[in-house]
C-alpha cells in the first residue's frame, strides 16, 4: 500500500508504474496516466474513449493519439521519427499500432510498456463493445505491463493469477471524501425542477441518455442555454430528430454553456479543466433508461473525479424500480455455470454428430444458447463478459429500493452522503385537484382529464407523471390506457361496466390471443368441454377473471366457428381467425 499526503501525486512517491500490477489508486486525478507519460520509456497506453486522447495530446507534443481516422502510415512515420515513443490508443485501434510496429521491425512486446488505463471499463463496456477487450489477448505477451484504475473491479480471468499480478493500493492520509446530496424521487422532472430553482450557477449534468437529456432541456426551457457532449451517433440523433445543434463529440471550455450535459463517453479518464467550480448532477432513471443505472463504486466516483479544479456541489437524483429482481453474486455465478453446462452438453452432441444434418441442427442451437455471449468469436471463454454480467446484475439489483442505495453510498469510501427525498406533496397543483375530489368517480374523472391533456408522443417526464398517477389509482390509469377517455365517459365510470370492458379488452390482448392460437387451430373441431377448460386455464394464467361464467361461445370472440359434433359431444369447428 502506498499513502499519499494532501497535495501529493503519484510522481511524488514512485518513479514508475511497476510491471505485472493492478494499480488501484482509489483517488481520481492523482496522476497515474501522467506518471507513465513522463516516465523515460516507450509506452502504449490503452484508454477507453477518444476524448481523453485528444485532451492528453493537447498537453504532450511527443504523444501520438491513435483512434478512428488515424491511419497506419501516420503511426509508422511517428515510430521512425521518435526514439522514446508515447502512444495513446483506443482498444479498437490497438491492432493498428501493433501492425505498424511489425512493419517497422519493432518488437512491440519487448520495446513497449503496455498500460491499460481505466481498466474497470474492460468489464463495464464489454457487453455492447466487444472489441474493448481485444488488446487483452496481446496484453499478457508484453514483458512489461500493468493496469490502472481509481475504481477497479475484480478480474476473474485466470491469466492474472498465472502471471502473478499483484494489486498495489494507493490511499491517502487525509479526508478526500466528496460531499454529495443523494435525492430519491418518484418523479425525476419534479426533482430536477426543484434543483434548478435553487442553483443559478453553471451546472454539469451526467445523464447517459440523449432522449432524457433533450426532455430535460425542452421541459425546463434550457435549449438555448445548453451544450451536450456525447458520441457521434447521439449528436446526429439530437440534430436530426430534435433540431438541437449545440452537441459536441469533443469537449472544450469554450463551448460550455450554463447547462452542460455529458453522456457515458465522458465519465472516465477525461479531465475537465475549468477556472471555476461547477455544480454537478447525476441522474438515474431505471424506468425510462436502464443504462442510466450507475455503479456508485465506479461510475459515480469517476464522474466526480473529472473536474481537476474541483466542484461546488454534487447531487445524485435517482428513482428505483421495485420490480427489479435482486440477485446475489452466488446466484448469478450459479446461473452462468448452468448455462455453461448446457452449452458444453450441446457442444458434445455437436462434436459427436454422425451426420451433417445433426451437426447443422446442434450448431444452430449452440448459437442461440445464453452462454454464447460469454465467448469470443473464436468460441473461447470471455472472462470479461462474465465479470460484466455479474457486475451489471449486482448494480441493477441495488436499484430495487432506496434503502439499498442509501446503504451503498454509506459503504462507499469516496462519498460523504446526505440523503433527501422529493415526492409529490400538498403543494403540487395537480395532486391538489385530485385530492379535492368528492368521490371515487369524481377523482377518476379528474385524473383522466389530466392524463388526457398530456401531449403525444409522451416525453420522459410525461411518463413520470403517468407513473405517479398509477400509484394513486392503478386501475383507472390502466383503463385510460386501454379504453381511452371517451369510452370511460360513455361508461360513466361505472365500476362494474369498467371491469367487464377491461376483461373483454384483456381477452383480446396479444398475449391471450397468442396463447389461444397456440392451442386452437383453424379447421379443427373441439368439444365444448375442452373449449371451456382450455379458456379457463389461459385466463387464469393471464390473471383474467371475468365475473360471468366462461362458456363455449367465447371461442367465437377469436374465431369464426360453426356448431359441430365431436364424437358424441357438442362443440365447434373453427373456420377462420377473427383477431
Amino acid at each position: 500500500m502506498i499513502t499519499l499526503k494532501e497535495g501529493q501525486y503519484l510522481s511524488d512517491v514512485m518513479n514508475e508504474i511497476p510491471s505485472n500490477c493492478i494499480l488501484s489508486k482509489r483517488i481520481p486525478g492523482c496522476g497515474a496516466t501522467t506518471l507513465e507519460l513522463d516516465t523515460n520509456r516507450s509506452s502504449i497506453i490503452v484508454v477507453p474513449n477518444v476524448p481523453v486522447i485528444v485532451s492528453k495530446c493537447n498537453k504532450y507534443d511527443n504523444l501520438l493519439g491513435v483512434y478512428e481516422g488515424v491511419n497506419q502510415s501516420q503511426i509508422i512515420e511517428y515510430l521512425r521519427e521518435n526514439r522514446i515513443r508515447k502512444i495513446m490508443t483506443t482498444p479498437e485501434s490497438f491492432s493498428k499500432v501493433k501492425s505498424a510496429c511489425e512493419k517497422c521491425g519493432i518488437n512491440v512486446y519487448s520495446d513497449f510498456f503496455l498500460l491499460m488505463d481505466e481498466c474497470h471499463q474492460l468489464i463495464k463496456d464489454v457487453d455492447y463493445r466487444i472489441d474493448i477487450v481485444m488488446p487483452m489477448n496481446d496484453f499478457f505477451l508484453f514483458n512489461r505491463k500493468a493496469l490502472v484504475s481509481a475504481t477497479p473491479i475484480g478480474f476473474s480471468d485466470p491469466r492474472f493469477e498465472e502471471n502473478r499480478f499483484e494489486i498495489i493500493e494507493i490511499t491517502a492520509d487525509y479526508d478526500y471524501r466528496q460531499d454529495i446530496t443523494v435525492t430519491h424521487t418518484y418523479n425525476i422532472a419534479k426533482a430536477v425542477g426543484q434543483y434548478l430553482e435553487s442553483h443559478n450557477e453553471t451546472v454539469c449534468f451526467f445523464v447517459n441518455s440523449v432522449v432524457e437529456i433533450y426532455s430535460i432541456m425542452n421541459q425546463f426551457g434550457l435549449l438555448e442555454h445548453s451544450a451536450v457532449y456525447c458520441a457521434p451517433k447521439s449528436r446526429n440523433k439530437l440534430k436530426s430528430e430534435y433540431g438541437f445543434t449545440n452537441a459536441y463529440t469533443e469537449w472544450s471550455a469554450e463551448t460550455m454553456k450554463k447547462y452542460n450535459f455529458f453522456t457515458g463517453r465522458f465519465y472516465t479518464a477525461f479531465d475537465l479543466e475549468l477556472p471555476y467550480q461547477p455544480d454537478l448532477v447525476i441522474i438515474t432513471d431505471p424506468y425510462n433508461a436502464e443504462y442510466t443505472m450507475l455503479d456508485i463504486d465506479t461510475d459515480c466516483i469517476q464522474i466526480c473525479g473529472r473536474f481537476r479544479n474541483g466542484i461546488n456541489s454534487a447531487t445524485h437524483i435517482y428513482r428505483v424500480n421495485p420490480e427489479i429482481i435482486a440477485k446475489s453474486r452466488e446466484q448469478i455465478e450459479w446461473e452462468i455455470s448452468a448455462h455453461e453446462f448446457a452449452y458444453t452438453t450441446i457442444q458434445t452432441l455437436y462434436n459427436s454428430a454422425e451426420n451433417k444434418e445433426s451437426r447443422f441442427a446442434f450448431g444452430a442451437v449452440l448459437e442461440t444458447l445464453p452462454f454464447r455471449k460469454f465467448q469470443y468469436p473464436d468460441f473461447t471463454k470471455n472472462w470479461f463478459a462474465i465479470d460484466n454480467e455479474i457486475n451489471e446484475v449486482l448494480v441493477q439489483s441495488q436499484y430495487q429500493s432506496d434503502i439499498l442505495i442509501m446503504e451503498w453510498y454509506k459503504d462507499c469510501h469516496f462519498f460523504n452522503p446526505t440523503f433527501t427525498k422529493c415526492s409529490y406533496d400538498e403543494n403540487d397543483e395537480k395532486m391538489k385537484i385530485i385530492r379535492a375530489a368528492r368521490s371515487v368517480k369524481d377523482k377518476r374523472r379528474k385524473m383522466v382529464k389530466l392524463l388526457s391533456e398530456i401531449e403525444e408522443p409522451f416525453s420522459e417526464y410525461a411518463l413520470d407523471f403517468i407513473n405517479d398517477m398509477r400509484k394513486i389509482d392503478p386501475f383507472i390509469v390502466d383503463a385510460w390506457e386501454v379504453l381511452g377517455a371517451e369510452r370511460l365517459e360513455e361508461l360513466k365510470y361505472n365500476q362494474k361496466d369498467l371491469n367487464e370492458e377491461m376483461i373483454l379488452a384483456q381477452r383480446k390482448g396479444n398475449k391471450v390471443v397468442k396463447l389461444i392460437k397456440n392451442t386452437f387451430k383453424i379447421g379443427s373441431r373441439y368439444s365444448n368441454e375442452f373449449i371451456v377448460n382450455e379458456l379457463t386455464r389461459i385466463f387464469d394464467l393471464m390473471n383474467i377473471h371475468p365475473e360471468k361464467e366462461i362458456t363455449p361461445k367465447i371461442i367465437k370472440d377469436y374465431f369464426q366457428a360453426v356448431n359441430c359434433w365431436v364424437g358424441k359431444k357438442k362443440g365447434y369447428q373453427l373456420v377462420s381467425a377473427l383477431v
